[in-house]
């Protein structure tokens, strides 16, 4: 369960995402009140999600170390990979954020649902899957589906095509090295369900424009007892 001030805390990180304000613009801002922007910064386990600059007055801005610090608390990865992750999270997470998590001109999450570093992972882990598919089917500025439909229907199949995807939406993880992406991918079931979901997607716009695919990948299904999309 989410407490008060754990939703708090996603609430003003993201209201103050992009620079950094005084406490009375991250009132207006957060519509928290002076007294719990205090308390929520001088709590000890909330303190890496902000930066402080006191000079005439005190500045709140967002910290993003600590989302590299997260992801390398679930994955294995050396030292150089997590340095890696940390210049990839640092140059592209808040651009990323105030771009896709924006509804109605504001950037807000449901914090009632998840906690602030719950909502990062998950972005994180989601958009690897859906990276990892690309990745391993890009050939010559194309997806090759060949592995795919063989799987799918049974045969020996060669295919490839230009598939329509929001690319810009995975610059957040692009520059990030294979090796890492994977493991980022498994941490949690949503990388596969993306991966998959393209699976999904592209083979079901096959069998629906071409009825010769569709009663192959019917024959497939029934030969082997299994639908051709339980291989993990």
């Amino acid at each position: 369960m989410i407490n008060d001030n754990e939703k708090n805390v996603g609430i003003l990180f993201l209201s103050i995402l992009n620079s950094k304000y005084n406490i009375e613009e991250c009132i207006k801002r957060s519509k928290l009140t002076a007294e719990e922007i205090s308390h929520l910064i001088s709590i000890p386990k909330f303190q890496k999600y902000f930066k402080k600059e006191t000079k005439n007055e005190l500045l709140l801005s967002c910290e993003t170390n600590w989302i590299g610090d997260e992801l390398a608390e679930t994955i294995r990865i050396s030292e150089s990979e997590k340095k890696i992750l940390h210049e990839n999270i640092e140059e592209k997470i808040i651009p990323h954020i105030s771009e896709y998590w924006k509804e109605n001109g504001e950037v807000k999450r449901d914090f009632e649902i998840r906690s602030l570093p719950e909502w990062i992972v998950s972005e994180f882990v989601f958009l690897s899957g859906f990276a990892m598919w690309f990745r391993e089917k890009e050939n010559d500025n194309e997806t090759d589906l060949s592995g795919l439909l063989s799987k799918a229907t049974g045969e020996n199949v060669k295919a490839s095509a230009n598939i329509e995807f929001d690319q810009d939406r995975l610059q957040l993880v692009n520059s990030i090295p294979t090796q890492i992406l994977q493991k980022i991918m498994n941490i949690n079931p949503a990388g596969k369900i993306a991966y998959r979901s393209l699976d999904m997607a592209i083979m079901k716009g096959m069998a629906d424009g071409n009825s010769d695919i569709a009663e192959k990948m019917k024959m497939d299904t029934i030969s082997n007892s299994k639908p051709w999309w339980k291989f993990w």
